[in-house]
């Protein structure tokens, strides 16, 4: 007599964007070896079309573009990604395109645009949404019918943990008995915070405009009248998106002169943006080549390296670490430069990385002496501040320096000659891992690991390895050489005026004040767990099932990435990823090739629910 089938597992994924299709990519590559003959019902929970989710749905302009090449993007492992669950040749992004973009019909717009698209192209948002819904069906298709996959185009507006699992409850008052519950929803919204709402009433009585934080596509940007001048805070890649929405969104166009020289032709629509931030610049560029490498490896900033240099206790990330990580990025770039361009060096590399190691603080004097070109120096400081110290007569002269550095900038990251760019870039990304593998473990300092992950660290990432692409940066030029982007400097403070009744911006670069009466915050929300209007983590944190981290908000997971409740206990069924929590800080991509953190958290995290899922009998169960 046949034995009786197994009752399934059942897992909920709140969120189906890349960090559900990644993690569902481990849960099925793993099945073979760890569903001991049990299959598995996963619920992936989201009201915006499952594989881009929010940020990445098609239903947003396609003037918003991914910030990495074509050939920079992948969100299934490779042969590089050392993990404990199988490992296969996924389908890149760029192979996506020829492969599969190519072939949609002519009146499709994904397929026009991945016709016209290199690898050194920057893919539109909407077309990485169709690159992650395949792979995503891929992904369904490859589970079949072992691991089956339901959809549901709704929100989840609370989980109920329970001992052997929870109860999900849907917009539509539906609810899922589940085994186990992985929240991905991706960046959370944020109600104001107090100064925000402050803002907003003494603007709102006064008859001025205040745009909060958040994502750009979801702003209301209505109120920004045509000619106007705003005070735009943040010079990051919200800002890129505000400006391009403005501009090239109210039907102004650029057109390339006979100089080569890119200018734009106003609509008339467009409000007049100053722009200010702490630095006072935009993003570094992307580079605009393929660097063939070899990547250099890390040598002082891996978690051993760092044991071993300063010992077993926690660490402060700026205090203690940020000299280590100044050192890995100048050996990087000095290591690139003698292989790949020995001719502007004058000394022989063996004699040159003696001194570099033997004298950590000699570095900048040996340079000196070995490399003739200032502008082959390693200089992060100098890179990550650029208007430091400096002061301008008046707002024009700083209007030219900031065009000549931008271009400077655009140059540079075109250039292969610059390769020690590319290898300092491809070190940050692995320094990147460092940093999450130090969090995970408990290596780094509270106030640290609240503070300076999230903060310092990844705001020079992201300036210095994921600022915006090159045409985005050209466009800027030609937006402010038509006087439509004013750069307003570093260091920017902007008040409330009560005897004028408007904003006023004044920065430590040049004198004078600027006024207008519409603001607008470039960034998204920081993280915090405790403003989110988003009614799922509103109940697990009321009821004390889940619990805020540290003084950025951010909800508490443990090692394993498990919800741990107001009393520090973790829930063994309950598990979080993505930015919102207190766990590894991973991009929701990766560069292919380059064994990222982003697959070995979402294979950790796979085989731990497997864990959680195979040993309880499990029952799907529909309550109303």
């Amino acid at each position: 007599m046949p034995l009786p089938s197994p009752r399934p597992a059942v897992l909920c994924v709140v969120g189906a964007g890349p960090t559900a299709v990644g993690v569902l990519e481990r849960l099925v590559a793993n099945a073979a070896e760890l569903r001991d003959g049990r299959p598995l019902e996963v619920h992936l929970v989201d009201p915006h079309p499952p594989g881009g989710g929010r940020v990445w749905r098609a239903e947003q302009p396609r003037l918003l573009w991914a910030n990495s090449l074509v050939a920079d993007v992948t969100v299934l492992p490779d042969r590089s990604v050392v993990v404990d669950g199988p490992v296969g040749e996924g389908t890149t992004l760029w192979q996506w395109v020829e492969q599969v973009g190519r072939g949609l019909p002519g009146d499709d717009p994904v397929g026009a645009e991945a016709r016209r698209l290199t690898p050194t192209s920057f893919p539109s948002r909407p077309l990485v949404n169709a690159y992650l819904g395949w792979v995503l069906e891929q992904v369904v298709a490859a589970g079949e019918p072992e691991v089956r996959v339901h959809r549901h185009r709704q929100r989840a507006v609370d989980v109920r943990p329970r001992s052997d699992g929870a109860d999900v409850v849907l917009a539509d008052g539906r609810v899922l008995a589940v085994d186990a519950v992985l929240l991905a929803q991706g960046h959370l919204d944020a109600r104001p915070s107090t100064a925000e709402r402050a803002t907003e009433r003494w603007a709102a009585a006064r008859g001025l405009s205040y745009v909060p934080p958040g994502y750009t596509a979801d702003l209301d940007l209505s109120a920004l009248r045509p000619g106007e001048d705003v005070l735009v805070r943040g010079a990051g890649l919200a800002f890129v998106d505000l400006v391009v929405l403005l501009t090239s969104g109210r039907g102004g166009e650029f057109e390339r002169g006979d100089d080569g020289r890119l200018r734009y032709r106003a609509s008339g629509r467009e409000p007049v943006l100053h722009v200010g931030s702490r630095r006072g610049v935009p993003y570094r560029s992307k580079l605009g080549y393929v660097w063939p490498g070899p990547p250099v490896p890390l040598r002082f900033f891996t978690p051993t390296a760092i044991e071993e240099a300063l010992g077993p206790g926690r660490l402060d990330l700026r205090a203690d670490l940020a000299p280590v990580l100044a050192r890995e990025l100048a050996w990087a770039h000095y290591t690139e430069l003698f292989r790949a361009h020995p001719e502007r060096t004058r000394m022989a590399w063996d004699g040159f990385a003696e001194r570099f190691l033997a004298d950590p603080d000699g570095v900048d004097a040996l340079a000196e002496q070995a490399v003739p070109d200032p502008a082959d120096h390693f200089d992060l400081a100098g890179r990550d501040r650029p208007l430091a110290g400096r002061r301008f007569a008046d707002a024009g002269e700083l209007q030219a320096w900031l065009r000549a550095h931008v271009r400077a900038d655009l140059a540079r990251a075109a250039d292969p000659a610059h390769s020690p760019d590319a290898a300092v870039f491809t070190a940050l990304l692995h320094c990147h891992g460092t940093v999450v593998a130090l969090a995970a473990t408990g290596r780094l300092t509270p106030r640290s690991e609240a503070e300076d992950v999230a903060g310092w660290w990844m705001n020079l990432f992201s300036y210095l390895a994921s600022g915006p692409p090159a045409p985005r940066l050209e466009e800027l030029l030609a937006l402010s050489e038509a006087g439509v982007v004013r750069f307003l400097g570093g260091d920017v403070q902007i008040d409330l005026d009560g005897a004028t009744g408007l904003f006023r911006a004044r920065s430590a670069t040049v004198d004078g004040v600027t006024e207008a009466r519409a603001l607008v915050e470039a960034r998204l929300p920081a993280p915090d767990v405790a403003v989110t209007p988003d009614p799922l983590v509103g109940g697990l944190l009321q009821r004390g099932e889940a619990a805020g981290r540290g003084r950025g908000g951010r909800l508490h997971v443990d090692a394993a990435q498990r919800v741990v409740d107001a009393a520090g206990t973790p829930h063994p069924r309950l598990f979080a990823a993505g930015y919102w929590t207190s766990g590894a800080q991973v991009a929701a991509f990766a560069r292919p090739g380059t064994n990222a953190p982003f697959f070995r958290q979402n294979d950790a995290l796979a085989r731990a629910l497997w864990g959680v899922l195979v040993p309880e009998e499990a029952v799907v169960e529909v309550a109303s």
